[in-house]
């Protein structure tokens, strides 16, 4: 016997962003040189996956895809990224909203939240009694010209 059973279709964008390719699998996936991709990080072109500085996620497969095309089509590298900017930016204001986002996905986003908040709090009971009250109340440049 089988149960009724309805597939719910993944959340790829949490898919998309916890990527976490290096430089070798993100040049063989997008078709450019290891090198290349070396390059057009360093030159702050292609972003990193945020906790790992050395590994590329989902947003990075865009832009250096992106970038390729420029290029193939003639286009200095600059504009190539600036092209590639632009495309992704304006496909982020025709993504859904939020409102799409299903409860289960919610709940989890919410936990991670309050974790984080928890963990925040933690440190700040730790370090606020270790700041001085006058640094607390002087101006941020006068902190600077020190």
């Amino acid at each position: 016997m089988s149960k009724e059973f309805t597939l719910t279709p993944p959340n790829r964008g949490a898919l998309w962003s916890s990527l976490a390719l290096t430089k070798t699998q993100l040049s063989a996936l997008c078709g450019v040189t290891v090198r290349q991709v070396g390059h057009w990080t360093a030159r702050g072109y292609l972003p990193t996956a945020g906790r790992h500085a050395e590994r590329y996620n989902g947003d990075a497969i865009d832009c250096c895809v992106l970038i390729k095309q420029g290029l193939m089509n003639g286009i200095p590298l600059k504009r190539s990224v600036a092209l590639a900017r632009t495309y992704i930016a304006d496909e982020l204001t025709r993504q859904p909203s939020l409102a799409v986002i299903t409860p289960p996905a919610l709940l989890d986003i919410r936990e991670k939240l309050r974790g984080a908040e928890a963990s925040i709090s933690s440190v700040l009971q730790v370090v606020e009694p270790l700041v001085p009250v006058a640094i607390e109340t002087e101006p941020l440049q006068e902190l600077a010209d020190a």
